[in-house]
Formats: C-alpha cells, sequence, structure tokens
C-alpha cells in the first residue's frame, strides 16, 4: 500500500499534469486563452459559497450511501477508494489533498475538456479514469451511476456558476469525505470510529 507522503507527491504531480494538460487542450482546441475559462458565471464570492454548498450536500449524500448501504460492501473493489481508507492523514493533508484534486480535475475535464467533448462525454471519461466503471454486481453499477451523476452535477456547475464554483465544489466534496474517513471505520470494516478529538500523526 502507498504510504501517507507518496499519496500527497501523487496527488501534487497528478495536479501538474493535469494544468499541463489543460493548457495544451487550451493551446489547440480554445479560441480563447486560458484565463477566459474563468470569465463566465457568478461572481468570485457568489461562486466560492455555491460551490461549498454543492460540495457539503453532494458529500452527505454519497456518504450516507457509502457508509449506510449495502454498496458499502463493493468499495474496497476500488483501488483509489481502498486505498485512501486505509490512510490517516493529517487535516493539513486532507486539506492539501482536496486543493489539488479539486483546482487541476476542474480545470481539466470541466474548463478544457467539456467545452470540446461536451458533458456527457467529459463524465465519461472522467469517471472512466478514476477506475468508478465496474460491472461485476448491481452494487458496482450503482456506485458508478453515483459517480457519474456527481461528475454530471460538477459540469452542470461549471455551465450555471462557473469553473471556480466546480472546483470549490469538487474540492469540498474531497474535502467532507477524506473527514469522514478519517472518523469512521472502513465502510466494510466492523472497527470502532475513531475518536474525533485530533488528527492522526
Amino acid at each position: 500500500m502507498a504510504s501517507r507522503s507518496g499519496l500527497l507527491l501523487m496527488s501534487l504531480a497528478s495536479a501538474v499534469i493535469y494544468v499541463s494538460l489543460a493548457l495544451v487542450i487550451v493551446h489547440f482546441f480554445h479560441d480563447e486563452p486560458l484565463v477566459h475559462l474563468f470569465s463566465h458565471g457568478f461572481g468570485t464570492v457568489a461562486q466560492l459559497l455555491i460551490g461549498a454548498v454543492f460540495g457539503v450536500l453532494a458529500a452527505a449524500g454519497i456518504g450516507f450511501v457509502i457508509w449506510r448501504t449495502p454498496v458499502s460492501g463493493i468499495l474496497q473493489d476500488y483501488a483509489i477508494v481502498d486505498m485512501v481508507m486505509g490512510m490517516r492523514f493529517t487535516r493539513f493533508d486532507r486539506i492539501q489533498i482536496s486543493f489539488f484534486a479539486g483546482t487541476g480535475e476542474e480545470l481539466l475535464f470541466r474548463g478544457a475538456m467539456q467545452p470540446v467533448l461536451g458533458i456527457w462525454l467529459t463524465s465519461l471519461i472522467f469517471v472512466g479514469m478514476h477506475g468508478y466503471f465496474k460491472f461485476r454486481s448491481p452494487k458496482h453499477i450503482l456506485f458508478g451511476a453515483m459517480m457519474f451523476a456527481l461528475s454530471m452535477g460538477l459540469g452542470l456547475l461549471y455551465e450555471w456558476a462557473g469553473l471556480i464554483a466546480a472546483m470549490t465544489a469538487h474540492a469540498v466534496y474531497d474535502l467532507v469525505m477524506l473527514e469522514l474517513t478519517h472518523r469512521l471505520p472502513a465502510p466494510w470494516s466492523h472497527e470502532t470510529p475513531v475518536e474525533s478529538g485530533g488528527d492522526a500523526p
């Protein structure tokens, strides 16, 4: 299993790759420069608030399914979920990972790719790259469908509110889910929940 520091480095490296790919796509397939991706939608403060609310609500809904329904029993089949569930990050770690994922992935998928490929294809690629499409059982299909719906929601949020809103929603969603994994046992385990009095060292 990857170490905590290894996951942090992987998160940072992924963000750099996502931003680099976004720059390439914008250069070759967009008529406007990268900064133009931030030009539509609401003001910055409104986007931050809308994105935060979306992220919290999405995490609450998906978190309920993950920890309170039979879907919880198949999550260890997803490498990225199993790996993250096994880590005990500090709060600063969780903030870093969430920030890198939210900004890097949304810049690439929603900002650079979606205007070229459309929301449906972009969401399919997004979920596929995360390895969430598995067809072993109805539970796997349901989980993949939830992740696809989340991606579609982020795409619609980008179209309606703006790129900063999508970035914020993604980052807040990841942060809430990482906070939950810090306080609760892995959904497929029978461990006692972790006390919330402090962070892991």
